[in-house]
């Protein structure tokens, strides 16, 4: 995929509320990710002036390729973060018309957006038009099984001007319950000229080929499949002395970022995901998540780690 005349292609870390945050980002980027997205950011968070908002467009890794993703479904408010994001210079701007979450979409946005493909096009309309760097559009196969509107969607996101798409073959009733569809991303392949992202039920080497060969798609989106793995975007697998490594140093980003008392917070559930599969996974997890400082979760693992060993 060119981007702004650059070829940013293969890997890319989806966005994930609550989780893509600027220190798994660059963990993400430090292991191949070759291009990393935001967590989702309301429009209307940035035209308030929302602190917590803004912060989600903090990046900490200085060549992070980084694509930002916005949700809304008013033009004007799309416009001004369009126009807001712009000049923090990220190399895309994907508008989330996916997400299937209920407060989202009992307020018209993500996923509700493919009830009204009229609106979709005009919010991606006005965010290409206020936009200096190329934008994006993620959606689904469509809002529930009686409405798998993905071809005449992504056609509309096209008109609109669009560079590219990104389709979660589930419907929004779906949530990740079941299998995503990748038939669906083939037959929107066929049916539009702008490139297309596979995404969807990626979790290891073998899915990342799978889906290549299947979909056509050479750019693969990359979710669940990366939370404890970033691994999954160089190809390896790691030693459990280096899954201790990477995670000690994501906490380090993290309370860098977020200072310890909320980086804590957030790193006991990556801790969980990094030890998944250990036989004293469950009882390190429990121990993650009581533990208030670095020093109690340092002391957590190297117990767990000598009965690991034993």
């Amino acid at each position: 995929m060119i981007i702004q005349g650059k070829e940013i292609t293969g890997l890319f870390l989806a966005p994930m509320a609550g989780i893509t945050d600027a220190p798994f980002r660059t963990i993400c980027i430090e292991h191949g990710a070759a291009l990393t997205y935001t967590e989702m950011i309301s429009a209307k968070g940035l035209m308030y002036n929302n602190e917590k908002t803004k912060k989600l467009l903090s990046k900490m890794h200085p060549s992070e390729p980084l694509a930002v993703q916005i949700f809304g479904s008013e033009t004007e408010p799309m416009k001004f973060a369009t126009e807001y994001i712009c000049s923090f210079n990220p190399v895309l701007i994907d508008i989330n018309m996916g997400c299937p979450v209920s407060k989202v979409v009992k307020n018209g946005e993500g996923s509700a957006l493919m009830k009204d493909i009229n609106k979709a096009y005009e919010v991606a309309k006005a965010v290409v038009n206020a936009s200096s760097v190329p934008v994006s559009v993620k959606f689904r196969s469509g809002y529930d099984k009686q409405n798998l509107n993905y071809i005449e969607f992504g056609k509309a996101m096209q008109d609109a001007g669009v560079a590219c798409i990104t389709l979660h073959p589930r419907t929004r009733d779906m949530f990740y319950s079941g299998k995503a569809d990748w038939s669906h991303i083939v037959q929107l392949k066929q049916s539009v000229d702008i490139p297309v992202i596979a995404n969807g039920d990626v979790f290891n080497e073998q899915d990342i080929e799978d889906i290549r060969e299947y979909t056509g798609c050479h750019d693969v989106m990359i979710a669940r499949g990366s939370l404890g793995n970033p691994w999954i975007f160089s190809n390896s697998t790691p030693s459990l002395e280096q899954r201790v490594q990477v995670f000690r140093h994501h906490m380090a980003l993290q309370i860098d970022y977020n200072g310890e008392r909320k980086g804590i917070i957030e790193i006991r559930k990556h801790g969980a995901w990094y030890f998944k599969g250990l036989k004293n996974s469950a009882k390190l997890r429990d121990l993650l998540f009581k533990a208030e400082t670095k020093n109690n979760i340092i002391n957590y693992i190297e117990t767990i780690l000598e009965i690991e060993n034993a």
